[in-house]
């Protein structure tokens, strides 16, 4: 693989190489791990993200198709490399899940000391997509009360978040942007209201915690969802996350 053309550069981002050429072992081995990300069976129960992942499928099969006729190599096409041949499912895949640890923090479990409760949401949601890491309440419910209505789901490849609104969105550790941890205090110091809040939760809501897209947009925030403990432990977990997936 050697084009450097304008077409081409851009079927090599659709396949995940932000910068170079890559040789042609790294885009066929791109091409496989993108169609089992990205394989549309995955997302059959879920429709928002069904619709999502068949475009992706899509403009993968036409980047790799393109690429391969476009430097004339006729060794391996989309066709003899078909994702029917090459899909093998995450349950198949190596069964070590990152680490992660909340220290029992409230409204947080890791997995596998999941409840049978959490393990139907996961089941519901993320299915095969991926392994389940940790799950952390965002419902802003009493510890005692939390029943995952809402979530942040940390999962080895990504991310999974049912917000209030009852939508649910995934973001691979490959396609994240900047992730921040803002202190919100003004000049070392929390704002009255901050501190009234504060002190009749009993919690720590000094920071706040953004999270982009690679495009730049925002994916989700949290303020005062969780204590601060715990967003700085998801905080540094997606950074590493994202500095192998994007390596």
């Amino acid at each position: 693989m050697a084009c450097d053309c304008g077409r081409c550069r851009q079927h090599y981002k659709t396949l995940g190489f932000a910068f170079g050429i890559p040789e042609e072992a790294e885009l066929q081995e791109a091409y496989r791990e993108s169609i089992k990300q990205w394989n549309p069976d995955l997302y059959q129960d879920y429709a928002s993200l069904r619709a999502d992942a068949e475009e992706h499928y899509k403009q993968i099969q036409i980047a790799y198709r393109e690429l391969k006729e476009h430097n004339g190599s006729a060794e391996e096409t989309a066709e003899t490399s078909s994702p029917e041949s090459d899909f093998v499912k995450p349950e198949n895949a190596p069964s070590s899940p990152p680490s992660i640890s909340f220290n029992g923090a409230p409204g947080c479990l890791v997995g596998p000391q999941f409840t049978s409760g959490v393990e139907e949401i996961i089941a519901r949601h993320l299915g095969k997509a991926d392994t389940a890491v940790a799950i952390v309440d965002i419902s802003g419910a009493p510890s005692h009360s939390a029943n995952y209505a809402h979530f942040f789901l940390l999962s080895s490849r990504g991310i999974m978040v049912r917000d209030i609104r009852n939508i649910v969105s995934l973001l691979w550790y490959k396609d994240l942007g900047e992730v921040n941890l803002i202190d919100k205090r003004k000049g070392g110091k929390l704002s009255f209201s901050q501190r009234l809040a504060e002190s009749i939760s009993g919690s720590q809501h000094n920071y706040s915690l953004q999270i982009n897209k690679s495009d730049g947009s925002r994916y989700f925030s949290f303020t005062d969802q969780v204590d601060d403990s715990v967003k700085e432990v998801i905080y540094n977990f997606i950074l590493r996350q994202k500095n192998q997936a994007q390596r």
